[in-house]
């Protein structure tokens, strides 16, 4: 009895699993009959081994597939993740390269050497050099090895026809074709110079004494400076009437004698004053020598020196504050180095130059402003000498009417 239950037991869990593997079919178990298990239960194990069978082979291929999509998954992300981790050190490592470069650029701005014609040297140099020639007007004739233009400045006034004769002394060393045409030959005029008519052409004031037709020079030599001074001489510091002496000073006419002379001397001074400075400005001034030195260094700029500079300063490797100035303005202007460079340059680089080329400009109108300022102090003067010219005589002549009626009465 026990067996048969165990049997019953046996083919209804088989029909359960049966049922979630096959389509469900009937059998109809006789456990009281004698009808051997084989012919009922066997076939059905049978299926449902083959159903089982199948499964399993079933979710064997899915397990393995999801295994294979899921190692495919990881392995994406770990290419993924590896990717994004290898972009993060590049970034970092272009960050600080880029910033090490940073650094860089602002230690070579900070402390590099100009090195190129966009050189700071050549414009830090020009005031210094205006200031130098400012305060070497009054020593133009000092410096001087001649002793006639040393007089002109150290010795007093002489009468006006002994400063006429000395003048025509002079002149002798400025001989031209028609003043040897003329009296050639004699004391006033031996041969004819290599600098004509230094002493009565402005030329040797704007571009430096020298033979006809010579290129403008913008640094003098000495011979030039005292040809520029003896014009000067001839223009704007004419004797007018000799110095008194001290017994003469002492009375009254002496007194008037020596404040007309003082006056004379202030107009003097004032129409001398522009040729005066432009002379000092010519000759070769000390304080344009480091910068200009420093500058030379650059290929660019050495060159157009040498194409640019006059034959002293050539000589001296020093330039005038004029020529120092303009040389300042014509190595951008007119230097096509100058353009080349610019072209190679980086931007912080290029708004350094456009500020100094903007304080060149602005130094450049401050000196004009000055020179209108000076212009109109000589316009003034010479307003007043025209109402002194104009008005003396007449005030003569009224005070003349005045006198004439008061002894009338």
């Amino acid at each position: 009895m026990k067996s048969k239950l165990k049997l019953c037991k046996t083919l209804v869990a088989l029909s359960v699993i049966n049922a979630g593997l096959t389509p469900a079919f009937a059998y109809t178990v006789n456990v009281n009959s004698s009808i051997p298990i084989t012919q009922q239960v066997m076939p059905a194990l049978g299926t449902a081994n083959s159903a089982l069978g199948t499964a399993n082979g079933l979710l064997g291929q899915i397990e393995t597939t999801l295994i294979n999509i899921g190692t495919a998954v990881n392995q994406q992300g770990d290419r993924q993740a590896a990717l994004i981790q290898q972009v993060a050190q590049t970034q970092q490592q272009f960050e600080i390269e880029q910033r090490r470069n940073d650094r860089l650029l602002k230690a070579q701005d900070r402390y590099r050497v100009a090195d190129d014609i966009c050189a700071q040297s050549v414009s830090g140099g020009t005031s210094s050099a205006a200031a130098a020639a400012a305060g070497g007007q009054r020593t133009l004739g000092s410096a001087s090895t001649s002793k006639d233009v040393k007089a002109i400045f150290e010795v007093p006034a002489r009468a006006t026809d002994i400063d006429a004769s000395t003048t025509a002394d002079v002149h002798s060393q400025y001989c031209d074709t028609a003043d040897y045409a003329a009296f050639g030959g004699t004391t006033f005029c031996p041969a004819v110079s290599d600098m004509p008519k230094a002493d009565t052409s402005i030329s040797s004031v704007l571009y430096g004494a020298g033979e006809e037709g010579k290129a403008p020079d913008g640094t003098f030599t000495e011979k030039q400076t005292d040809a520029a001074l003896r014009y000067t001489k001839n223009t704007a510091l004419r004797s007018a009437g000799r110095q008194l002496s001290r017994g003469e000073v002492k009375g009254a006419a002496g007194r008037v004698y020596l404040g007309m002379i003082q006056q004379y001397q202030a107009m003097s001074d004032a129409a001398a004053q522009p040729q005066l400075e432009m002379i000092a400005n010519s000759k070769p001034n000390p304080a344009t020598d480091a910068a200009l030195a420093d500058a030379r260094k650059t290929p660019e700029v050495e060159s157009f020196f040498q194409s640019f500079a006059s034959s002293e300063a050539k000589r001296l490797n020093r330039m005038s504050a004029s020529e120092f100035e303009k040389f300042d303005v014509e190595r951008r202007y007119s230097n096509p180095a100058y353009l080349a460079t610019l072209n190679n340059k980086n931007e912080i680089d290029l708004q350094r130059e456009q500020i100094m080329i903007t304080n060149l400009n602005n130094h450049l109108q401050l000196g004009i402003k000055e020179q209108l300022q000076k212009t109109n102090i000589l316009l003034g003067q010479i307003l007043s000498n025209e109402a002194y010219n104009a008005y003396k005589p007449m005030l003569a002549q009224q005070l003349q009417n005045v006198n004439a009626g008061v002894s009338r009465k």
